[in-house]
């Protein structure tokens, strides 16, 4: 910038110094010829005092002409009638003068001046006429009007130009240091802005630099205060977007990414980062579609990621497309589980009922005469009632230990008593089978509730008995681990296979459905036990192999008071 304003100024003072130097250079020449015109009036006045009249006048315009004002100086003599008597050109000059503008002036006014060109001399000449004594003298000059005068100025008034222009070219410079210099550390202090520092400005010479840095000091320190404000709220909106456990992405009219949280980078890519097209991380055609054909409505899209369902909710917004990944795993699993549920708690009633309408109808319509057969039609129904009694209670169970809608009283339970009832009521069974029971249990206590433990307990020995071998052993055993309790039940029996082994904790769920409709039960039994131990916030593991027997063992965390 610097150099633009010496430039623009030194061409400025170069067109004014030559504008200048010409007006001066006519003003000049005129006055000089002013001069000249006064002078030769000084001169034709000497001239005539020299004249004697009497005498012969071309000799003495002879002798005069040499001492004139110079060596083109031509002297002319004549008198009131315009005749010539003398001139200096040796030629001479016969027409009248009477009729010349500076003869009749100098009659006149005694004094005549007059500029024309001259056909004796083929020149542009100035004449000045002096009327004295009755007669006319004359000096005429070659003058070719104000250029005569400008080859003597030209040297002179060059130098004073030269002069001048540097001068005025080093004040220039100066000058336009003292504007740019301003203005250079103001661009460099605005600069600053862009590391968000504080901006310092010097006072200036000029009163506008020093309005125009006050005036954008202030505006640094507010777009440094919003710059700060911007950055907390992008802070506290990235903060909160990465704890929420559903993916969000924000895109804007040309599908590139503006914001992205952690949750959605785990979803696609940890690669994901704004300015992107989403295009090169979401490859699903059904939201590409969404996407691109969006409108006022939102829209919702369900895909399949790592074995877990999302439903994507697309919405158009001011500036783009907001797209938010919601897991609905849990939500698609309870429905599942609830729609198998009811399937499976259909078929476990279906069955009994029909048993149930089928001896009852007989009974009724009195087709069965024998008391023997009656009682055991009776028997059966009996049976089938039970059974559906005790599938209802188990599945209540269930229900009340997912939804913890009722309040449980704990107190120390000892594991001793319920064990030995339990083995009591299986006695029988037990005997039956001539199993072999050992029961190793601390004297210990634990903090739960009675009726819990007691159905924990039942379900796990009930199948360690009824699925084991003849002359087989069950194992019953509990122990301190640190902070834990443990129970462990194994048995000898058939084992379960290890594609089972994933689903023995599912509701309804039979390794061997043909046997055990032959034990009996209802195939909620481990699912109880499972929703119990979570209810205390304990573990349950499975150790089986086919043929050899199955060891379940049941983790439980010790609470305060509970030994």
């Amino acid at each position: 910038m610097n150099k633009a304003l010496f430039k623009y100024f030194a061409t400025v003072l170069i067109i004014t110094l030559l504008f200048s130097s010409s007006v001066s250079m006519v003003i000049l020449s005129d006055q000089m010829m002013q001069t000249t015109r006064k002078d030769m009036y000084y001169t034709v006045k000497l001239v005539e005092n020299q004249i004697d009249y009497q005498k012969p006048l071309e000799k003495q315009i002879d002798k005069l002409n040499d001492l004139a004002y110079t060596k083109d100086t031509r002297l002319t003599i004549i008198d009131k009638e315009g005749n010539v008597l003398a001139d200096s050109d040796k030629e001479g000059i016969q027409e009248n003068h009477s009729g010349r503008s500076e003869f009749k002036e100098a009659l006149s006014d005694q004094f005549g001046y007059a500029t024309r060109y001259s056909s004796t001399v083929k020149k542009n000449m100035m004449y000045v006429a002096y009327y004295h004594r009755g007669y006319v003298v004359r000096i005429a000059i070659p003058y070719n009007g104000i250029f005569d005068n400008i080859g003597p100025l030209l040297e002179p008034l060059f130098i004073s130009a030269a002069l001048s222009l540097c001068v005025a070219l080093a004040l220039s410079y100066r000058f336009s240091r003292t504007l740019t210099k301003p203005l250079e550390e103001i661009s460099e202090e605005v600069s600053k802005i862009n590391d968000n520092r504080y901006l310092s400005f010097d006072h200036y010479q000029y009163d506008e630099f020093n309005v125009i840095a006050t005036k954008l000091k202030e505006q640094a320190d507010t777009i440094r205060k919003t710059l700060k404000t911007l950055k907390n709220e992008r802070l506290k909106i990235n903060s909160i977007l990465d704890k929420m456990n559903e993916g969000f992405i924000l895109l804007d009219t040309n599908y590139e990414i503006l914001m992205v949280n952690k949750k959605a980078k785990q979803l696609f890519s940890d690669k994901m980062e704004v300015n992107q097209p989403i295009q090169d991380f979401i490859f699903d055609h059904q939201i590409i579609d969404q996407l691109e054909n969006i409108g006022v409505e939102p829209k919702i899209v369900t895909l399949k990621k790592d074995e877990e369902v999302y439903d994507c909710h697309l919405a158009k917004v001011e500036y783009g497309v907001t797209l938010l990944f919601v897991n609905v795993t849990e939500s698609v699993n309870a429905t599942k589980m609830r729609q198998e549920f009811f399937s499976n708690v259909s078929h476990e009633l279906k069955t009994p009922m029909t048993s149930i309408r089928g001896y009852s109808e007989l009974l009724r319509a009195g087709m069965i005469d024998d008391p023997k057969v009656r009682k055991q039609a009776l028997d059966k129904i009996q049976k089938e009632v039970d059974h559906m009694s005790q599938l209802i209670g188990d599945i209540l169970m269930i229900s009340r230990l997912e939804n913890k809608d009722i309040e449980v009283i704990k107190h120390p339970v000892h594991l001793q008593p319920i064990v030995d009832d339990i083995l009591e009521s299986l006695k029988v069974e037990i005997e039956k089978r001539e199993i072999t029971v050992e029961c190793d249990l601390t004297s210990q206590t634990y903090l739960a509730n009675h009726q819990h433990i007691q159905q924990l307990m039942n379900n796990l020995i009930n199948n360690a008995v009824k699925y084991n071998k003849q002359k087989g052993s069950l194992n019953i055993h509990s122990y301190l681990v640190d902070q834990d309790y443990i129970i462990e039940v194994s048995d000898t029996g058939r084992g379960i296979s290890l594609i089972d082994q994933g689903r023995v904790f599912e509701r309804f769920f039979r390794c061997d459905a043909g046997r055990d409709k032959e034990t009996g039960g209802t195939g909620l039994g481990l699912a109880i036990v499972k929703h119990i131990v979570q209810y205390y916030k304990g573990t349950i593991h499975l150790e089986s192999e086919l043929g050899k027997g199955t060891t379940f063992k049941v983790v439980l965390p010790i609470i305060k008071d509970s030994l």
